[in-house]
């Protein structure tokens, strides 16, 4: 499913991003072919207006200006005298320019109105520009027109090729062309690596889903079959002591399958952000000795033993802004698993840092220890390392859900190496210095 939609994603965003591109160049393209013809049309006028002054005040037109003015300006001139065409011209001249010049000639008396070999009665001068395209296919800029003379009227046709305007043009659309092709293959290989990574975290995350659900599925299948089971055994025994002994595995069944759940809908709402946390200034030495003294008579009966140090010559530790309840949920979380993994004559030890900014609870047991591998894996829901597995009570959820309390109080949890063995685990969160007596905050 992932994959087809990275296709699509990739296809999608290459098309969108793609279509602007292409009218962006398109754009500039039209705006550069329009700035190349109007230069190159007033650099003809020029020409055309150096050329009309001279035959204008010239009463001789020498064959080697006119060899100049058509190889300096590229122009095609053709001149008639009372409606002749000049030696020179005559000379010069092939077939092919022969047909060319009359299609121009009659194309400026039809569409223009302007007869270049009839005479002016009024003796100004009559001229017109115009494009032109020969019959096969080539394209000019065109000039014709009648200026008088003192005895005579001269006619002129000046045809001014365009070959290399459309050469400039093609090049320029060739280039732009491949820019654009090279750009898509760009856009293409960059939004299939961008897309892979915006899809990456919901890949992950439906990852997350399917496991979860699996894995809740199968922890619920245990009780739920007890649950099944006692109840079909209870409508067949008349026993007491046997239905004594099944209601209890049903009750001690509903119980474990009750915190489960519990567990589970906290951890729906830590994801949908709906969860709260009551901020209250609390003691950080005060949090540890209650979670000590809540936890040292079950250490005593597995024959664990409990320690709390804390750092000495401190009179006052720094106030703590914080969800009370919701740290003393992440201390028993600790403690509980520590108590689990731990065999029987270890220790447990808990202690505090404290730092310029923030505190350190540290939480040392000397059980089997986590491996390297697991370190960051233990977070992770229903997650339980083989090793470590203790008893059917820990579902794998209890540090998924410290780790969340811990992040909704902007701090860090982790777990090290105990220096003697066993596993260190490690919660920081920033101590305040109480200028709010409550706080509510919803995550």
């Amino acid at each position: 499913m992932f994959h087809k939609l990275h296709i699509q994603l990739t296809l999608f965003c290459t098309f969108v991003t793609g279509c602007i591109f292409l009218v962006l160049t398109f754009l500039c393209l039209l705006f550069a072919e329009n700035n190349l013809k109007a230069e190159d049309n007033a650099a003809f006028l020029r020409q055309l207006n150096a050329a009309l002054i001279h035959l204008q005040d010239q009463d001789l037109i020498s064959h080697q200006w006119l060899n100049q003015i058509q190889k300096n300006s590229q122009f095609l001139l053709y001149l008639y005298d009372n409606g002749k065409p000049l030696y020179y011209q005559q000379y010069h001249d092939s077939v092919q320019e022969k047909l060319l010049r009359e299609e121009a000639v009659r194309q400026a008396a039809e569409e223009q109105n302007l007869d270049i070999f009839s005479e002016q009665p009024d003796r100004v001068i009559l001229h017109t520009e115009f494009d032109f395209q020969s019959s096969d296919g080539r394209k000019y800029y065109a000039s014709a027109g009648v200026i008088p003379k003192q005895s005579s009227h001269l006619g002129y046709l000046i045809l001014s090729p365009l070959q290399g305007q459309q050469d400039r043009i093609r090049r320029l659309r060739l280039v732009i062309l491949l820019t654009d092709l090279t750009a898509i293959a760009l856009l293409l290989v960059f939004s299939w690596f961008f897309t892979k990574r915006m899809i990456l975290p919901l890949e992950r995350s439906r990852e997350r889903q399917i496991h979860f659900i699996a894995s809740a599925s199968h922890e619920l299948r245990a009780p739920l079959a007890v649950l099944r089971s006692g109840l079909e055994t209870l409508k067949k025994t008349s026993d007491p002591g046997e239905q004594d002994h099944f209601i209890g595995l049903m009750t001690e069944e509903s119980s474990r399958m009750q915190n489960l759940i519990r567990d589970m809908l906290f951890l729906a709402n830590a994801d949908s952000s709906h969860f709260s946390i009551k901020k209250e200034i609390c003691q950080p030495d005060e949090l540890l000795l209650d979670s000590y003294e809540k936890f040292e008579p079950l250490a005593a009966g597995k024959k664990i033993c409990l320690s709390l140090e804390l750092p000495a010559g401190i009179t006052r530790f720094p106030d703590l802004l914080c969800d009370r309840e919701r740290i003393i949920q992440v201390f028993s979380i600790l403690l509980d698993n520590a108590l689990s993994y731990t065999p029987e004559n270890g220790k447990i030890r808990l202690s505090l840092q404290v730092k310029p900014d923030f505190l350190v609870f540290v939480f040392t047991d000397s059980g089997c220890g986590v491996p390297d591998d697991e370190k960051q894996r233990i977070f992770d829901r229903f997650y339980r390392s083989d090793s470590a597995h203790a008893g059917r009570n820990h579902f794998g959820l209890g540090l998924c859900i410290a780790s969340e309390i811990v992040k909704a109080h902007h701090g860090s949890i982790w777990v090290e190496d105990a220096p003697e063995g066993g596993s260190c685990f490690f919660v920081k969160l920033v101590h305040s210095n109480g200028t709010s007596d409550n706080e509510s905050v919803t995550f």
